[in-house]
């Protein structure tokens, strides 16, 4: 059976109280399930992450019989366009948007979009979970993400993370079209604009490299982020062709390792990056490797970043933080659970003034919920823009705006992302549940 390549969360058997078999292979990072010690409720959590007091936002969470949840749709959408690769040894991933659709008796509804990526083929694990989660979710008699998570992990103490940032996210979504906001002004806005970086795949040769930055300049990108072989001579090699090509330009380049190296080739890079054009150096070695991250951020310039795809744990960012391990730490809305949890982990980073660089690459739904959460921290730099943007905008009837080298803020309620529901089945792979 096919499994997970490069974004897999939680490593489960049989889902607490349902029927569906899902493979170990499926979503297999820690669990987050620390939820919250310190708040009880959406506005405490709010009031703590945004310092000012969230109280006015209580009844965008309250139940009633009046606006309980009647509908939940699952969608899960395939496009061979989106089907690469990021290091030089692995599979093409076949990726997957999974979108979560929940409809309330009042007409209100929330949507999420969370990624999954197999090799050789599409598949519909994340669809099946959340499916089997919907008897749950139809029962719910509280909108407060905090709540609702606490509960959900006390009935399926199992459930994954990608579910549990479908379910998340959603209802965040849904709370902020209650209020008619966009869902960064109920987070606490900080921001209208972020610069952002194009995030390109591998390619197989150096020269595709170089032709991909000038074509995706040419639509107002000057920032690339490199996804590479992993193996330290073709990588430096494209290191020194870029410095080589671009030196009279204003671009600005950050390499992506995806964890692939040990400290000596992490090092050797790294000084070569040094020398020019660089100013990013992500995943590098093992992320649970925080003394060496520490002694490789003291001696480069570049700004250090752990992979943050498979650690993210608050016990981890704390550890990282105490280790002086890195420059900004990384994670992913989509990855970690949700909003909630999200917010929690922002809430360690701020206090101790560790920049979060979120991660955002993936379909639009994905990238518009990290996004919201950008403009809400002031600590994050860039918007993760995923190459070819085409390809992750399939389904949406409006996308996320970018221009002259920014990403502006939605306007529309809650996401601000409209999606084409009947675009959806003519996708590559296409599967739905109710």
């Amino acid at each position: 059976m096919a499994g997970f390549t490069r974004r897999q969360f939680l490593n489960t058997s049989m889902l607490a109280g349902a029927a569906t078999l899902i493979p170990s292979a499926f979503y297999g990072a820690k669990l987050f399930n620390t939820a919250h010690p310190m708040t009880d409720n959406a506005i405490d959590l709010l009031t703590a992450f945004s310092g000012v007091d969230a109280k006015r936002f209580a009844p965008l969470f309250k139940y009633s019989n009046e606006s309980r949840i009647v509908e939940v749709e699952i969608h899960t959408v395939g496009t061979e366009d989106t089907s690469l690769k990021y290091t030089g040894d692995m599979e093409i991933g076949k990726q997957v948007n999974n979108i979560l659709r929940i409809k309330t008796v009042d007409g209100f509804e929330g949507v999420s979009g969370i990624i999954a990526e197999y090799e050789g083929r599409f598949g519909d694990h994340l669809l099946l979970e959340l499916q089997s989660i919907i008897p749950n979710l139809l029962k719910l008699q509280s909108f407060d993400p905090v709540q609702v998570e606490k509960t959900l992990i006390y009935a399926l103490p199992k459930i994954s993370d990608a579910a549990r940032a479908s379910i998340d996210i959603a209802l965040w979504d849904l709370a902020a079209k209650k209020a008619d906001k966009p869902l960064y002004q109920i987070l606490g806005a900080k921001r209208e604009t972020i610069e952002v970086y194009a995030s390109l795949p591998f390619y197989n040769t150096h020269q595709e490299y170089i032709d991909a930055i000038k074509e995706y300049a040419k639509q107002g990108y000057n920032t690339f982020k490199f996804h590479v072989w992993g193996e330290i001579k073709n990588d430096f090699r494209l290191v020194e062709m870029v410095q080589e090509a671009f030196a009279d330009t204003n671009y600005q380049f950050m390499m992506d390792l995806e964890e692939k190296y040990g400290y000596e080739d992490a090092i050797k890079l790294g000084k070569q990056m040094d020398k020019g054009l660089f100013i990013w150096f992500e995943g590098p070695m093992d992320d649970e490797e925080l003394d060496k991250y520490a002694t490789l951020k003291n001696e480069l310039n570049n700004k250090i970043i752990p992979a943050g795809y498979r650690k993210y744990s608050p016990e981890f960012i704390t550890n990282g933080i105490k280790a002086g391990a890195w420059d900004a730490g990384r994670f992913d809305v989509t990855t970690v659970g949700g909003i909630t949890d999200s917010l929690s982990l922002m809430i360690i980073a701020n206090k101790a003034n560790l920049p979060i660089e979120l991660q955002s690459w993936g379909h639009t739904l994905g990238q518009a919920a990290n996004l919201h959460l950008m403009l809400a921290n002031d600590l994050t730099t860039f918007f993760e823009a995923s190459m070819p943007k085409k390809a992750y905008d399939f389904g949406m009837k409006n996308l996320i705006l970018m221009q002259a080298g920014v990403v502006a803020a939605p306007r529309a309620p809650g996401l601000g992302i409209e999606i084409d529901w009947d675009e959806l089945p003519k996708a590559d792979y296409y599967r739905s549940a109710k």
